[in-house]
């Protein structure tokens, strides 16, 4: 009898652990592609203007999307990817812009938590940032994938391009420098991108643990030289070695 139990239980372990779905979400092309080339036993769906590529990579029953630039977009994939494919985990990868000026172009910024630095309901009394309806200001990644991300990221490029940070969201491509020192102040925050804490809101309302990963694109100084194409292909590159040691350690 010990023994049926024992099996019954590991059956239903590995039907646990098999059952297992996590999707993977850029905003541009570049985000995914060196991804999806990989995916195996690969299948689309088109849901509005969203693709959504299912299969296995590394292992791992994965979805795939690119959500287009802004706030909304990544709102509509993150929701959708949540209910439609009942995703388990969320991560998120893809460019951002370095406040931290001990940040290196192309060095990569794991989310501690992430916040929403153009809502301003400060008018009434409120935080820069605070969402009406939420305790806090900032959307804290998981713990796990927190770490899994991390130490990816530093089997992939070594200790000293990554840093754990908060990172900054809002529909504005920030390029003045009184605009980045302000979010750095304000909200001591790493990096600035246009997505991510709008997927960590919509993972958080869901219950879905999640993380979001964001390769340095430009120095908070304006010293970078590198040409932003030369960049995207590097970026592209080493985000895609970051995911696949994640899944296998997922």
């Amino acid at each position: 009898m010990k023994k049926i139990v024992v099996f019954l239980l590991s059956l239903l372990m590995g039907t646990l652990a098999f059952g297992e779905r996590i999707a993977l979400i850029g905003a541009m092309d570049s985000e995914i592609e060196l991804l999806k080339k990989d995916i195996k036993n690969i299948k689309s769906e088109k849901i509005g203007e969203i693709e959504y590529f299912q299969g296995k990579l590394e292992g791992k029953d994965i979805v795939l999307l690119k959500t287009g630039v802004g706030k909304v977009n990544a709102a509509i994939g993150a929701n959708t990817v949540i209910r439609e494919y009942k995703v388990d985990k969320i991560v998120f990868t893809g460019v951002a812009g370095a406040i931290d000026n001990s940040l290196n172009i192309a060095d990569i910024v794991v989310s501690e938590d992430l916040v929403q630095h153009d809502v301003d309901l400060t008018a009434f009394g409120r935080p820069a940032g605070l969402i009406p309806g939420q305790e806090t200001v900032e959307f804290k990644a998981d713990e796990k994938l927190k770490k899994v991300a991390y130490d990816s990221a530093v089997k992939v490029l070594g200790k000293d391009k990554v840093k754990i940070g908060r990172i900054a969201t809002g529909d504005q491509f920030i390029a003045s420098k009184d605009k980045v020192n302000w979010i750095g102040k304000t909200f001591n925050a790493s990096a600035v991108e246009m997505e991510g804490a709008v997927v960590a809101q919509v993972a958080k309302t869901y219950g879905v643990p999640f993380v979001v990963l964001r390769a340095m694109s430009d120095k908070a100084d304006g010293s970078a030289t590198m040409v932003y194409e030369e960049f995207e292909i590097l970026a592209a590159d080493n985000s895609a070695k970051i995911v696949k040691e994640m899944l296998k350690n997922m």
